[in-house]
């Protein structure tokens, strides 16, 4: 984006950030149940709400570092790694909940909306972020793989939690079905093969995107130097 140096650039990075950050606070908040005062246990066993634990923390750090150096003349990404984490982990949660648990979204006739944000809205939001503030053509190569880090995590953590040292880990539609967060990550239902061939698609799902964003943006920063260099001349 040209003249992203400038203060209303600046200010408009913050805005954005700080909507993020109101949107994604109510969503965990209504999601966790706190809001109506009872707080829903599985609550932090679920993907969709580490992923924006995960994002929301990173944007609230990103949102301060911003404020800090507001007066400098240059803004860089902040911790491009962890946003790029972040904005991929959130994609997935998007697709995997609309194609997997769109069915939740209205329950008892009436929209569950902390699904709705969580789902959709601050996904949406989070690759807007990157797509009007960040400077483009600067993702590296082995990104993609980099960014899987929260998703395995994820998924070691649960397995080894819930297998060797017993943890329940269930809950939600799910309570009477298995100790894990997911029916499709119970070896005892869906079989070891299919676990694995979850865990697998997972990955293969994480690192498509990441290429696939790794592509627009080396296509949006030669588009930008090639204009940038056309105006100059």
């Amino acid at each position: 984006m040209k003249n992203i140096e400038k203060p209303f650039y600046k200010t408009s990075m913050m805005i954005w950030k700080t909507l993020l950050l109101a949107v994604g606070f109510w969503g965990l908040l209504d999601g966790a149940g706190i809001i109506k005062g009872q707080y829903t246990p599985n609550f932090p066993h679920m993907f969709t709400n580490v992923s924006n634990l995960f994002a929301w923390g990173y944007f609230a750090l990103a949102l301060l570092s911003l404020i800090r150096h507001r007066k400098e003349s240059e803004w860089k990404t902040f911790a491009p790694t962890a946003k790029y984490t972040a904005t991929i982990s959130l994609l997935v949660t998007m697709i995997i909940g609309h194609v997997m648990l769109s069915g939740a979204l209205v329950q008892d006739g009436h929209i569950v909306w902390h699904l709705i944000v969580l789902h959709y809205v601050v996904p949406v939001m989070s690759l807007l972020d990157w797509l009007f503030f960040d400077k483009k053509g600067l993702m590296p190569a082995w990104g993609p793989f980099a960014w899987l880090s929260l998703v395995l995590g994820y998924l070691a953590f649960t397995m080894i939690a819930v297998s060797i040292f017993g943890v329940y880990m269930g809950g939600g539609t799910t309570a009477d079905l298995t100790d894990y967060p997911y029916t499709f990550l119970d070896p005892a239902i869906v079989g070891v093969s299919g676990v694995a061939s979850f865990c697998g698609a997972m990955v293969v799902l994480f690192v498509i995107l990441g290429y696939v964003l790794y592509g627009i943006d080396h296509w949006l920063g030669r588009r930008r130097h090639k204009n940038g260099s056309a105006s100059r001349d």
